[in-house]
């Protein structure tokens, strides 16, 4: 656990969630990459002790339910899971690294031209998981919890937009696969998410940031396409034979 005689450099470069907690309390991680963390909240006025807690809340968090038995969930449930803890991350995180990215492309992407790349791929992995959340969200989603909360005794499906589930399955399956893609590009431009040894703290946890959400998507993919959407179309099944 991080501790107030630490530097920012430190707490930034062993604890993956910690850039974005410092960054929420206006810590700038250069200017204050060398600075410990108890100077930079003396600095700010901050209490260090609340800045601590904070850290050791998200510390606690990076891998909520990671070991859940998703296989005993309802397809209800694992929605509200999955959206909660995986579609909510997206949506917090992709703004974020998009963020840090940008500002380091700006100032040393003389010195590391792939920062523009890293740049312009998460601009890229935004749009294009943002309108795939929302797809999931409007339309997909909706549709297979409306399935999961039928009684027995009902007898037709839900009315949707398509004639089967299995093509928005198929649809966001292979946008999973697309988001994957931009994902391993990413991996390739940073070395394995390695920042050179030069690298600033934003630059540290920029990388940091990159690892995690590879992490995060990988876990969300698997939660959908290996159990969520095969029960998906397990449901529309027993609906078609209960008619």
């Amino acid at each position: 656990m991080p501790t107030p005689n630490q530097s920012i450099r430190e707490i930034v470069s062993t604890q993956s969630s910690a850039a974005a907690v410092l960054q929420r309390f206006d810590i700038d991680l250069c200017s204050s990459g060398d600075t410990s963390l108890q100077q930079a909240c003396a600095e700010l006025q901050l209490s260090v002790d609340q800045v601590l807690e904070k850290l050791a809340d998200a510390a606690a968090g990076e891998n909520p339910a990671a070991n859940g038995d998703f296989e005993s969930y309802s397809a209800s449930r694992l929605i509200q899971h999955i959206v909660r803890a995986h579609h909510q991350y997206v949506r917090r995180e992709l703004p974020r690294l998009a963020e840090m990215a940008h500002r380091l492309a700006a100032k040393i992407g003389g010195r590391a031209p792939a920062l523009k790349n890293i740049e312009s791929l998460l601009e890229e992995l935004r749009a294009d998981l943002y309108a795939h959340l929302e797809k999931e969200e409007q339309v997909l989603f909706p549709f297979i919890a409306t399935m999961d909360e039928n009684p027995p005794g009902a007898s037709a499906a839900p009315r949707a937009c398509f004639r089967t589930v299995a093509q928005p399955v198929r649809m966001m399956m292979l946008e999973h696969e697309s988001a994957g893609s931009i994902v391993a590009e990413l991996r390739l431009l940073t070395n394995e998410f390695q920042p050179p040894k030069w690298a600033c703290p934003t630059h540290v946890a920029l990388y940091a940031g990159l690892r995690e959400f590879e992490a995060d998507l990988r876990q969300h993919v698997h939660l959908e396409n290996d159990i969520l959407f095969p029960r998906a179309i397990e449901l529309e099944s027993a609906v078609g034979e209960r008619r």
